[in-house]
């Protein structure tokens, strides 16, 4: 055995018989992830944008309190009723009791075929505005035709960007 082997040697037989004490950098390193998962739990994250989202609303509540809603993106759960144009159709959540329906304006990039789902829950998110046509085609890069939207002009409806068929 040469000698720079024997020293290596008996230096790491003393590091593993004394015990390894705490120091600045450890303690530095674990601060930093305690501080990281506080922010991570915690965040940054506007409470009452996060709720919204993520709690399923009833459509008459988004009619019934709209200036609450407006500017807000909200999650619905509702049953598709009625085409409005190409790329909007119209939602009730209690269908049998009669209720204005709601408007979804459809932004997602994606078609909804509302023959094919005529019967099924869809999910729809997105953010609740009072219906302006040429702001919202501006804003979305949409082109409504402005007939098939004359009752809805200045009520609420929903620019969904995400909709999901659930049933």
């Amino acid at each position: 055995m040469n000698i720079l082997s024997k020293e290596r040697s008996e230096r790491d037989s003393k590091a593993q018989d004394t015990p390894r004490s705490l120091k600045f950098q450890d303690a530095l390193l674990l601060f930093s992830l305690v501080l990281i998962a506080g922010m991570v739990r915690f965040g940054n994250v506007d409470e009452s944008d996060t709720n919204n989202v993520n709690r399923v609303i009833p459509t008459s509540e988004v009619l019934n309190n709209t200036d609450t809603f407006v500017g807000k993106n909200v999650t619905i759960r509702s049953q598709p009723v009625q085409q409005v144009g190409l790329s909007s159709f119209t939602v009730n959540d209690q269908p049998r009791i009669i209720q204005e329906p709601l408007l979804v304006v459809n932004a997602s990039g994606v078609p909804f075929d509302l023959s094919a789902n005529r019967n099924r829950k869809i999910q729809v998110t997105g953010q609740v505005r009072n219906l302006e046509i040429p702001k919202i085609e501006r804003e979305f890069n949409l082109n409504l035709q402005d007939q098939y939207y004359t009752s809805y002009v200045n009520r609420p409806a929903i620019i969904a960007q995400s909709i999901r068929v659930l049933q």
